[in-house]
Order: structure tokens, then sequence, then C-alpha cells
């Protein structure tokens, strides 16, 4: 059984969730594509790492498009470390590509959808969510991202992914 990252729901917006999350470490990987980051992200949790040490999956896998290739992209794709492995304790990767890092907690929303996951689908959901957030008066405070919870074998219509965003108050709630 995989592992989920622990979060607390604020607030229903809609089809949307605010959530509240705590600070997670994460394992990233920075402008690859999707099978070789991935690769390179389960290599470093089945012991490619200083310590040798195999570490439990946890969902989401976490990724987000790049404007761009090469310098200056935004492409990442992350695994999250387990809550109980502090960033101070997470083996360093063996690998220079897959990066140690914290996410800051804090406020998001999140809109819920099934299937592959492909780029209509995230970009159809992420416009749903940002309007689900004009109405709510929410902004999005930096770029959204996508986490997906199931194995590339799970079947398509089983799988369960989300577009998320850290958000803050709109003007008028400030």
């Amino acid at each position: 059984m995989v592992r989920s990252v622990p979060y607390e729901v604020v607030k229903h917006l809609g089809d949307a969730e605010l959530r509240r999350y705590d600070d997670l470490v994460l394992a990233t990987v920075y402008d690859m594509d999707d099978d070789e980051a991935f690769s390179l992200l389960f290599q470093y949790i089945s012991g490619n790492n200083d310590q040798e040490s195999k570490l439990p999956m946890t969902a989401p896998v976490v990724s987000r498009t790049g404007r761009s290739a090469g310098s200056g992209s935004e492409a990442m794709m992350a695994f999250v470390l387990p809550s109980d492995v502090p960033f101070e304790d997470a083996p360093k990767p063996a690998d220079p590509r897959v990066v140690l890092e914290v996410k800051k907690g804090g406020l998001f929303a999140v809109m819920r959808f099934r299937g592959r996951a492909g780029g209509v689908d995230v970009q159809g959901r992420t416009e749903e969510l940002r309007s689900e957030l004009k109405e709510a008066d929410y902004v999005m405070d930096g770029r959204p991202f996508l986490m997906r919870y199931n194995s590339p074998f799970t079947p398509s219509f089983m799988r369960h992914n989300e577009v998320a965003a850290r958000v803050v108050s709109g003007p008028e709630k400030r």
C-alpha cells in the first residue's frame, strides 16, 4: 500500500478544495521527460542514495511542465518523501540530477479529476480551478502543478489526479 501525503481540507470551493499542507521533503528532477525523471526518482527511493536505503513510495507524484526545454525551464517531477523522514535525515541522492528540497507548506487549491492526465486534461482542469478561485476571491501564488496518485499501469478510468496551486486570498479578503 502506498502512503499518501496528509492534508487538512479547509474549505470547498465548488468542485475545488482548499487544503492546508505541512512542509514536504521532495526528491526532484528538473528538465527531463516523464519516463526518465520517474526512473531516476524510483532508483533514488530504491536505494541509489548514500545510505543505500529504500524509502516507501508516497503519493502523489508531483510534476509541472516547463515553458521551454533547457536553461530556465520550470519542468520538474518530484517524489514526496514519507512525512517521518525529515530533510536533515533524508538519504542523499547518488545521482546529482536528483535534488532534495523542502516544499513550503501552506494553503493550496486542488481540483480532482480521473483519467490519463494528458496536457489537454490538465489544462482544462487548471482553467476550471482558476475560475473557482476567481469566484471565491482567491488567486494563485505561483504556477499550478499536477499530482498523480496511481501507477502508470492503472486503467485510465480508475486513475486519481489533481491539479493544484498555492493560493492567497484576493484583495478583498486581505
